[in-house]
């Protein structure tokens, strides 16, 4: 037992916890957290964006790129708040980080006090909290400290994982009390979560695949999450079935492979869409079935399920059946639940003899290869985004890793950059934030130091979180933004054109005394800020603009003006009820029967 305060027992266990950064924003509220780390900055580095939300969203990025967890801490009220976006998004893509937000003092409760939230609860942000993280904690002694942070930990890692919230009274991180350090007790390896399905249910499963005409397997991103790409990739090449995938498990298989059919959904890749639509046995893997994903579960569209056969296999029992009936539901780890089926396939001796399924397959490829090839090649001013894509990752190495906001370039990025292995593509997902990909990159860069990366973004996204790049020239953080400048929210200006008849307001950037569409010198705020930057309007500049970007070595934007009317092309659809659904604007099976 030791007499420590609040402040240096977090920091201490932190950094037994080999923990590398802190991310987060100072208040009143973490001013006592600071003063523990003051003596130790050679042993975890405090960097602090101008703003909770991309502290947030950078942790959620590292963890996404690393799989290691970092802390991210806020002062009182606002900064809790403002943290809130970041830990949703999060968790709603299985990512994690440890949410440690300040709360006013014990002796203060009830009271008022500045920032507290204490209308119908005293000291009550753990209300919000607990809808967007794994666990809430709230701390009223030093003690209590001790006892959380490696439940938090544990918590963070293992399972499907997720954001862990800490609410910590100010007065904590000054007072002291006598405790016992504990230890990271790498409970998460203790605690053997990775288990494996019921052999008897794998095995139907494996049948199931097996006597199928035309199965498919489908990787979510639990598969990239479960470390399992090389498992899944074993697999598929043993009993030969295709491989789609969500946008959260792209990558999972390489772009190369000749298994690999892209991503399937409203804005998906036409070969894996088309393929999902004759299937008639899914083996799906760590995914959830989300509305994009499935075409918003009209039938037809994605998928036919019934009458194809569908098995879900997922560590979280709630996500089996949410959506769609299962013929075969296993909760499962992915690495282990694939581990399993390659080892009773190669006892069995079974695969799958697919020549006609395969063929008619490479049939979905020539026409999607036709379709997109030429888009990537135009010369057309203003600039295509397709074009864009395609340029940049013609210019940026194999390993490149590659971060996106939300919006229409989010779905260039989907069908036009190929990624060739897992964890080298981000995105946000079920929460679907903006702003994730301008601040997360620096997240991901700070995790994966020897990697080039880039973050595709739009003028929508990016204004959400300019500073972004002041934080990166500040700590020598050496990310590539490209901007995708069509003056509008493009994908919201869309749907108003899709849904709504044309009808368009609140969607463009303009000065509204003119008409006269209008944004901000964006190289010129880089610049500003003390980074490096060009503006594209000529499609034959973009390879040079990309090339100069990369080789920087410091933090630079790439503004790329592109033709504001292209529409992302749909193989799919979505839809917001009871609005009627859009149609495919790619593909020759469009009558739906």
């Amino acid at each position: 037992m030791v007499q420590m305060r609040g402040s240096d027992l977090v920091v201490e266990y932190l950094v037994r916890e080999k923990v590398p950064y802190l991310f987060g924003y100072a208040g009143h509220g973490a001013v006592g957290l600071l003063d523990g780390v003051y003596d130790r900055q050679d042993e975890i580095k405090v960097i602090f964006p101008r703003i909770e939300t991309g502290a947030g969203y950078m942790a959620d990025a590292y963890f996404r790129a690393s799989g290691q967890v970092i802390p991210v801490y806020t002062s009182t009220g606002p900064g809790p708040m403002l943290l809130t976006t970041a830990m949703a998004n999060a968790f709603y893509d299985s990512s994690s980080f440890i949410a440690i937000t300040g709360q006013v003092a014990t002796n203060q409760y009830d009271s008022g006090a500045l920032q507290e939230e204490y209308r119908h609860y005293q000291a009550d942000f753990p209300s919000l909290a607990r809808q967007i993280s794994k666990r809430s904690f709230q701390a009223q002694t030093v003690s209590d400290l001790a006892k959380m942070l490696p439940k938090a930990f544990k918590l963070a890692r293992e399972g499907r994982p997720g954001p862990v919230h800490i609410d910590v009274p100010y007065d904590l991180w000054i007072v002291e009390e006598d405790i016992e350090i504990p230890e990271p007790a790498n409970r998460s390896e203790m605690l053997n979560w990775r288990t494996p399905g019921n052999a008897e249910a794998v095995e139907a499963a494996l049948d199931l695949l097996m006597g199928a005409k035309r199965p498919l397997i489908l990787a979510g991103g639990g598969v990239i999450g479960a470390d399992a790409s090389p498992q899944l990739e074993a697999f598929a090449e043993h009993v030969g079935v295709p491989v789609y995938t969500t946008f959260m498990g792209k990558g999972v298989i390489s772009a190369e492979h000749p298994l690999h059919l892209g991503i399937a959904g409203c804005w998906g890749e036409y070969p894996a869409q088309e393929a999902t639509r004759n299937a008639d046995v899914i083996l799906a893997i760590g995914c959830r079935f989300s509305d994009v994903h499935s075409s918003s579960w009209v039938p037809g569209y994605t998928y036919n399920i019934p009458p194809t056969k569908l098995v879900h296999i997922d560590i979280d029992p709630t996500e089996i059946g949410r959506n769609y009936p299962t013929e075969i539901g296993i909760v499962a780890d992915a690495r282990e639940a694939l581990k399993q089926l390659l080892e009773m396939a190669e006892r069995k001796g079974v695969s799958h003899d697919g020549a006609d399924w395969l063929a008619q397959i490479e049939g979905y490829r020539s026409e999607w290869s036709n379709f997109i090839e030429p888009e990537k090649a135009s010369d057309a001013v203003p600039i295509e985004p397709q074009r864009v894509i395609g340029e940049l990752r013609g210019a940026a190495p194999r390993d490149t890793l590659m971060i996106t906001d939300t919006g229409n370039h989010q779905c260039w990025v989907e069908q036009y950059w190929s990624s060739y292995g897992p964890r080298q593509m981000f995105t946000p997902g079920g929460f679907a934030s903006m702003g994730f990909g301008t601040y997360g990159s620096l997240g991901v860069k700070l995790a994966r130091p020897n990697n080039p990366v880039v973050c595709v973004t739009s003028d929508g996204s990016f204004m959400m979180m300019p500073g972004a790049i002041a934080t990166a020239v500040e700590h020598d953080i050496p990310v590539v933004w490209v901007l995708l400048n069509n003056y509008t929210i493009g994908v919201i200006r869309d749907l108003q054109r899709f849904y709504m008849d044309g009808r368009e307001v609140g969607t463009s950037f303009m000065k509204h005394s003119t008409g006269e569409l209008w944004n901000p010198d964006f190289v010129g705020m880089a610049e500003a800020m003390g980074a490096s930057g060009v503006t594209v309007d000529n499609p034959a500049d973009l390879g040079s603009a990309f090339e100069t970007a990369l080789s920087a070595n410091k933090p630079f934007l790439v503004d790329v003006r592109i033709n504001r009317d292209s529409p992302v092309p749909i193989v799919g659809t979505w839809q917001f009820p009871p609005i009627t659904q859009v149609e495919p604007t790619f593909g020759e099976s469009l009558v739906i029967s």
